[in-house]
């Protein structure tokens, strides 16, 4: 299938954030196979086959964050226009609510990191839901886990949750804006101003964290791969959360990390990277075991929506080249 690189008319709120998730550039690389978008789900709900083995025990570990990839179906069913798709992330992230504590909290280890992915997940597929044709058929759901997301955001920021959960966070720059998007797009979404007024630290925090020379360190150094997942998470924030106030401040971090990360992307497309700290030479394994490599999908995407956003077809290209330099790493790594 030929990309589409064609820009969408981007603007702050939902629906900017709705042009650039379901962009005909999206469609066409993330979402070229709608069926696939979050296929390892299981019947209730559980997905992937660490919460599906704790879901028939209840024993060993299981994480929050493994419900975040209902994001994903819900995408790929906003761009193919199928409310079935949309109902499979919907399951997905009910079986995730269903864990929720009444204090808001997720008894999974990890727990704060964990449920700042599947408040983030959670909130931005609600605002996309809310901004698409597809809203009326959608927005009884959304009005259901709106107090639940409202309470979940409250416990991340709750001291005695939130103190040892920064500390925790506080090696890896990304998790910064990942943190910042889950407390933010929760308290837009709910119109809880105390919530926005406090993501608004985080931000600061990883602009703080930024290295002169654009990169936003992970773990004592630098690694690719982490790098574009908080630029894309500072994305959604600058869209959906952000004011023109922190808009002017995340630009230049912004511009910088991207220039950091284009400095590393060879002709072929494929990333550089040499010196990561935690992706690409088998330093760190996932949830599931698998060996963490370098996100492309969150680097793609990460250029696409800063070409929408500044209107510049360059970055556009770049997005598609990136596309392009994970389908020659996939085709090396499988000879």
């Amino acid at each position: 299938m030929a990309q589409d690189i064609s820009l969408p008319a981007w603007h702050p709120g939902p629906r900017g954030d709705l042009a650039v998730y379901t962009s005909p550039f999206l469609a066409t690389t993330a979402y070229r196979n709608p069926e696939k978008a979050a296929d390892q789900w299981a019947p209730d709900g559980a997905y992937g086959p660490l919460n599906q083995a704790w879901d028939r025990t209840h024993q060993g570990r299981w994480l929050i964050e493994e419900q975040r990839y209902a994001s994903d179906a819900i995408i790929a069913g906003l761009i193919a226009h199928r409310q079935d798709l949309i109902d499979n992330g919907r399951r997905i992230f009910d079986w995730g609510f269903r864990m929720e504590q009444p204090d808001g909290g997720f008894n999974c280890p990890d727990h704060f990191h964990s449920a700042s992915f599947f408040i983030e997940a959670a909130a931005h597929s609600a605002f996309l839901l809310q901004a698409s044709d597809m809203a009326a058929q959608n927005q009884a759901w959304v009005d259901s886990i709106a107090p639940r997301l409202n309470r979940a955001a409250h416990w991340m920021i709750n001291p005695q949750n939130e103190t040892p959960g920064r500390a925790h966070d506080a090696p890896y720059t990304h998790r910064f804006y990942l943190d910042a998007a889950a407390i933010g797009e929760a308290g837009v979404l709910t119109h809880d101003d105390a919530l926005v007024k406090r993501s608004r630290a985080y931000i600061r925090d990883g602009i703080a964290h930024q290295m002169p020379d654009g990169a936003n360190p992970e773990k004592g150094g630098t690694d690719t791969s982490y790098h574009a997942v908080g630029l894309l998470f500072a994305m959604n924030y600058y869209t959906l959360v952000a004011n023109d106030d922190m808009r002017a401040q995340l630009t230049p971090m912004i511009e910088r990390g991207l220039g950091w990360l284009t400095a590393r992307i060879r002709p072929d497309g494929t990333v550089d990277q040499t010196g990561n700290t935690r992706t690409g030479f088998g330093q760190e394994r996932g949830p599931q075991g698998n060996v963490k490599t370098m996100s492309y999908g969150s680097a793609y995407r990460t250029y696409f929506y800063w070409a929408a956003i500044t209107h510049d077809p360059a970055l556009a290209h770049t997005a598609s080249l990136l596309y392009a330099g994970q389908q020659v790493e996939k085709a090396t790594k499988g000879k």
